[in-house]
């Protein structure tokens, strides 16, 4: 074994080009999926930071349980942290504010929050909550303050003094969620609900039922996930299709650079083999020097490949993915890829083992005495132009004709070298593609949130939809110092009359009456008018000002918006949800290009709105269609049609309804009594978010009900958490381009220098400098160009099968083809093509022409 390692060394060291390019070959592709892979993992995990913050840090709650289920929960397996809640009442509907007061340990107020002021609640009726809801009410955030309200279906009230400030918690801010927490003594208390966050790495879905069952509590009826965390935290750890589907690629990308030279350099030193096994070197052991080589020349190579790619992600990390949040710096979590690391040893040592057989195979062929001689059979020997090469070169100069002949003689190095080129451009395509679903998911979630302003204030006039903000209040709003633009809705919880035959997409109607909210609460989205074989359907008669109104432009289907007429005549904007198809599941598709109206309602046609005269006195009762209202028809001729609402407040049908828009003039003469549901208030860059939230809060505590929001931080760190998210996607990106521009570089150029000697020669028989330019340049723009339209055939391809497969509808994309990255891509390969050549041929021309015919390699 010592004589085999002597024998390779040797062989590393007489060929230390070819050795070099091997090796860059191994480090380039071990950098590039170590490095992938590291911004992937990083990713993960910053996308589990985002869902915890977005969406709680808890994976599950059992809710509705007793002190002996509660028990059997807390010894549940793989628990890291519970936090334990149990309602005690919500305040008044005529109340300020609709909010629920919970009991709560001290665990569960600190995992989802921290208090900024004051202490964690001790004694009866002390309690704790958000400055934000302090807020609503028009009350400073300060500890010290009693509050009084009446309570929900009880006759007296209740005081209860403020002893903590919590910092706001995002996910219940965002959707107006008020709650306030009194300190949970368990002995005192005889319901419970068990909020669980589970050990990251632990199998989360079968802890979660394994609890519930062994605690009997209902599945379906008592237990809620929080898929996506869940989801989030199962993905994070594991190594991502991303991160496998780059390895594959990149290990075949670098194991066909490594076989193109290896197989050359193997020829060059054919003799050396054909003498092993003259004096008695067995096949086996030939095929043994080749791994051997080729194991010695990647335990250097994978270290430092592994340290470039860590490195680089790292160096991203540090510059690129950093983001600021209320002044402190946050960086990108770096994790080191445990499992990737293993993968890329794993691929690199595949692909050694294929290339030492493949070679062996080629070699074993060749008799030891014609590798002595040197006759290597057909695959040393300039292979004759075919028929097509002869007449493309009778129209061409005898340079190109001979480059054309030097690429097509080895057709296999040629078919190598145009994978190689290929690959690379092919797996950029393919990420940046498959990242912009990603990206447009993110939006989608947002747009659902209806966060479109600042500051939003909502009022929630499920008792009274006649109670809302004045003009005096709107007016007082726009004059507020710092805003520069108020956006108003009025929102009426009305029924669409439409006619049976027109409902497009019944499937989803019924998919949504199963749900439980649409089932319980509203018992259907659609009320059967068998009378006018027609459906009363469930949706919003809405009143946008002419700033809202404009906004609805950037979400325009089809018609126009003219606000103008709007004003003067029953001229309507219609929503109208696009529904997918998702293998049998119905999804609506907010503000995209997909999918199929809800129901056949078209530009110039007339709609029909259903709304009770008077008071509405049970809200119950009218959401589930058990009313005996008199009824007032109000018809609107269809002007427009928009796929996103942009204004809604979240309740009643949400955005699964077909919600008629008007001017909020118009529909103050129609139904009188003006008022505002929903406000959305922007303000100007310099301007303090703070003073500007208490004033907005004194405003809308005047109103009952109303939520003032100050949305500005948390807006601004979706904003940087997009960015921060797009970033890493360009950094994958990026690292995969260069890595596999240098590894073009790399084979393309070992390529040429192989063939020194021949080039020698050429020079020998009297070709000037400015025809062997010429003829190295061409060969480099035609491996540029026909690597090009690889590219682009197999990218459009790949990106068509992309969209069927992966859901890109189901976001509302079309298929769309960025054209500015292959047109990127096409250059930089046409550019490395000719760099690739003109880097060695510049090598070659300056030695002498002796020197070149005497190279080895």
């Amino acid at each position: 074994m010592k004589e085999d390692f002597n024998i390779v060394i040797k062989y590393i060291k007489s060929f230390k080009s070819r050795s070099i390019a091997i090796m860059l070959s191994i480090i380039l592709g071990t950098s590039l999926i170590v490095g992938v892979g590291t911004l992937s993992r990083s990713a993960q995990q910053a996308d589990v930071n985002r869902t915890k913050r977005e969406m709680g840090t808890y994976h599950v709650y059992y809710k509705d349980i007793d002190k002996n289920q509660l028990k059997i929960v807390k010894e549940g397996k793989d628990i890291k942290n519970i936090g334990i809640t149990s309602y005690y009442a919500s305040t008044d509907v005529n109340e300020k504010l609709p909010i629920n007061i919970l009991y709560a340990d001290n665990n569960y107020l600190n995992d989802e929050s921290a208090i900024i002021e004051g202490r964690l609640p001790k004694g009866k009726n002390e309690v704790v909550l958000e400055a934000w809801i302090l807020n609503s009410m028009g009350l400073k955030p300060e500890v010290g303050q009693e509050l009084t309200f009446k309570l929900y279906n009880q006759d007296k009230t209740e005081t209860f003094k403020v002893v903590g400030i919590l910092k706001d918690r995002y996910k219940d801010k965002v959707v107006g969620r008020c709650e306030m927490f009194l300190h949970l003594d368990e002995n005192k208390v005889s319901q419970f609900t068990a909020n669980v966050e589970f050990d990251e790495g632990s199998p989360i879905s079968s802890d979660i039922e394994s609890i519930a069952n062994t605690a009997n509590i209902d599945l379906k009826e008592q237990v809620g996930v929080n898929k996506s965390l869940v989801q989030a935290v199962e993905d994070n750890g594991g190594i991502d299709m991303a991160s496998k589907s780059t390895a594959i690629a990149m290990s075949i990308f670098a194991g066909l650079v490594i076989y193109s030279i290896y197989s050359i350099s193997v020829y060059q030193r054919i003799r050396d083999y054909g003498m092993l096994r003259a004096v008695g070197a067995t096949n086996f052991r030939v095929f043994r020097l080749m791994v051997y080589e080729l194991l010695i020349i990647a335990i250097v190579s994978l270290p430092i490949g592994m340290l470039l790619g860590m490195g680089g992600a790292q160096l991203f990390n540090k510059f690129g993915g950093n983001i600021t949040v209320e002044g402190k710096l946050e960086s990108t979590p770096f994790v080191i890829p445990t499992e990737v690391i293993l993968l890329s040893v794993s691929c690199t040592l595949v692909v050694i083992l294929i290339i030492s057989i493949f070679t062996y195979f080629k070699i074993k062929r060749i008799s030891p005495i014609e590798a002595i001689k040197g006759n290597f059979g057909a695959e040393s020997k300039v292979k004759k132009s075919n028929f097509i090469i002869a007449k493309i070169s009778n129209h061409i100069s005898s340079t190109k004709a001979i480059s054309m002949k030097n690429i097509f003689r080895n057709k296999k190095a040629f078919i190598l070298i145009m994978l190689s080129m290929s690959i690379g451009g092919v797996l950029v395509i393919r990420n940046n593609y498959s990242y912009t679903i990603s990206d447009t998911m993110y939006e989608q979630q947002a747009k659902g949130m209806y966060l479109n302003g600042d500051f939003i204030m909502q009022v929630n006039s499920a008792n009274d939809e006649r109670v809302g903000l004045s003009d005096e209040d709107i007016k007082e709003i726009r004059n507020t110092e710092g805003i520069n633009e108020v956006k108003t809705a009025r929102i009426l919880q009305s029924r669409l009359v439409l006619p049976k035959k027109d409902l497009l997409e019944k499937d989803f109607n019924k998919q949504l009456d199963s749900e439980v909210y649409v089932r319980d609460v509203l018992n259907g989205s659609l009320i059967d008018d068998k009378k006018n074989d027609a459906y009363l359907m469930k949706q919003k008669l809405k009143g946008y000002n002419d700033e809202m109104l404009k906004s609805l432009k950037d979400y325009l289907v089809s018609g126009k918006i003219d606000i103008e007429k709007m004003k003067k005549e029953n001229l309507a904007v219609v929503y109208m949800p696009y529904i997918y198809d998702d293998n049998g599941m119905k999804s609506k598709v907010l503000g995209g290009n997909t999918g199929t109206p809800l129901a056949n309602i078209k530009v110039g046609d007339t709609v029909t709105v259903k709304y009770p005269k008077g008071k509405i006195e049970d809200t119950q009762k009218y959401w589930q269609g058990k009313d005996n209202y008199d009824y007032e028809d109000h018809t609107f001729r269809v002007g427009a049609i928009v796929n996103y609402p942009y204004a809604d407040d979240n309740m009643y049908t949400g955005d699964d309804g077909i919600d008629v828009i008007v001017s909020d003039q118009y529909l103050n003469r129609i139904m009188g009594n003006s008022n505002y549901d929903v406000v959305y208030a922007n303000m100007d860059n310099n301007a303090n978010h703070n003073m500007i939230n208490e004033k907005l809060g004194e405003i809308g505590s005047k109103v009952p009900g109303t939520i003032t929001t100050d949305m500005t931080e948390d807006k601004a760190m979706n904003e940087r958490s997009l960015k921060q998210k797009k970033l890493l996607d360009f950094g994958v990106v990026a690292i995969m381009f260069a890595i596999s521009v240098f590894n073009i570089i790399n084979n393309v150029s070992y390529n040429l220098t192989s063939r020194t000697s021949e080039f020698g020669m050429l020079r020998a028989i009297g070709i000037s400098d400015k025809d062997f330019r010429k003829m190295i340049t061409s060969e480099g723009l035609f491996y540029g160009v026909i690597s090009s339209a690889i590219v682009v055939v197999a990218s459009l391809l790949m990106q068509i099968r992309m969209y069927k497969t992966f859901g890109f509808e189901t976001y509302g994309m079309e298929f769309e083809v960025n054209y500015m990255i292959y047109i990127l891509i096409v250059l930089v390969n046409i550019a490395v093509g000719l760099l690739a050549t003109y880097l060695p041929a510049r090598k070659i021309k300056e030695s002498s022409i002796v020197e070149a015919i005497n190279i080895i390699e």
